[in-house]
């Protein structure tokens, strides 16, 4: 019997490592196999001034036991440096739409793109405009660049640890596939990490928002929540956010940071709106199998993960490899 290729979606964050392993059948569906949650070695992070630069090298391969070279490695990044930005263009060709992130996100930083490696998703969006009776086709484009430097600096940890990385992907890209495809209901991500916290607003299954609050160390938990609900007020509760959002929008909250005693209550009563773990959209995944049954805290950790194997999942269903 033929064996499957397996796939290794990996989240390297600051504090803890996630891995999911699964594969995928011939109709899509996802099956997991394995999963891991580790802690990440301070020594490995280029800004990390310490004489234990020897684990690097061995590092991961705990981890990756069972890894064999026809497997593929997905990696998914949410570096603090990146730049990330959401725009609406008229239809273009993808050569012009290149051009416009390009300048795009040149306005928005002082740093030289030329040492930036830039990608993006572009979707076509209709809108009817019943006045003119006629319909407008624009592009919704989600715009990220990562320092080329950075890059190599990851396709290096996993070449010493043996491994050759297929890709390296914005942890957010895969986000949208917790989302109802068929509806246009407003939903708001809230990403609690370790050293910062980031916030994603979707129309429907179309990031248009993000922002980040970066975590001083010496704020208290409840600064830290504090500064949470403001900013969830910002985009989401204000009086523009709810002419925006409507009744139905809602808040799910993921990240380690989340999984602390009373922030859930604290959120909701802040708020004055429900809030649900993120990994709840995970039941409504029927192409999605897990290996036994899981915690709270490691559905929490390594939805993520799970969100790109279901991206690589649709990749591959549309003859992408």
């Amino acid at each position: 019997m033929k064996t499957r290729k397996k796939f290794w979606i990996i989240d390297l964050g600051a504090v803890l490592t996630k891995i999911v392993v699964g594969i995928i059948d011939d109709s899509s569906l996802v099956q997991i196999q394995d999963f891991r949650i580790e802690k990440t070695p301070e020594q490995i992070w280029p800004e990390a001034n310490s004489p234990k630069k020897t684990k690097i090298r061995g590092f991961l391969r705990p981890f990756l036991k069972g890894y064999h070279r026809k497997d593929e490695v997905i990696l998914l990044i949410n570096d603090k440096e990146m730049i990330v930005a959401t725009f609406t263009f008229p239809m273009m060709t993808i050569p012009e739409v290149e051009e416009a992130i390009f300048w795009q996100l040149q306005l928005l930083t002082s740093v030289n793109l030329e040492h930036w490696r830039i990608d993006f998703v572009a979707r076509e969006r209709t809108q009817w405009l019943e006045y003119l009776g006629v319909d407008d086709k624009n592009l919704d484009v989600l715009g990220v660049a990562v320092e080329r430097t950075l890059l190599t600096w990851y396709t290096r940890i996993f070449r010493k640890n043996g491994c050759r990385l297929k890709a390296i992907v914005p942890q957010l890209y895969g986000f949208d596939t917790l989302i109802n495809q068929d509806g246009d209901q407003p939903t708001l991500i809230i990403d609690m990490g370790k050293a910062c916290t980031r916030f994603f607003y979707y129309q429907g299954d179309s990031l248009s928002e993000n922002h980040r609050i970066d975590l001083d160390a010496d704020w208290d938990g409840e600064t830290y929540l504090q500064q949470i609900s403001k900013a969830v007020e910002q985009i989401f509760i204000s009086p523009l956010g709810c002419e925006k959002a409507g009744e139905n929008g809602k808040i799910y909250l993921m990240g380690g940071e989340s999984l602390h005693p009373g922030v859930m209550a604290y959120l909701t009563k802040a708020m004055n709106k429900e809030i649900w773990p993120t990994y709840y959209l995970l039941d409504e995944k029927e192409a999605l199998i897990f290996p036994r049954q899981m915690s709270k805290a490691e559905l929490c950790l390594i939805t993520p993960c799970v969100c790109g194997l279901i991206k690589w999942a649709q990749i591959y269903a549309c003859g992408g490899s």
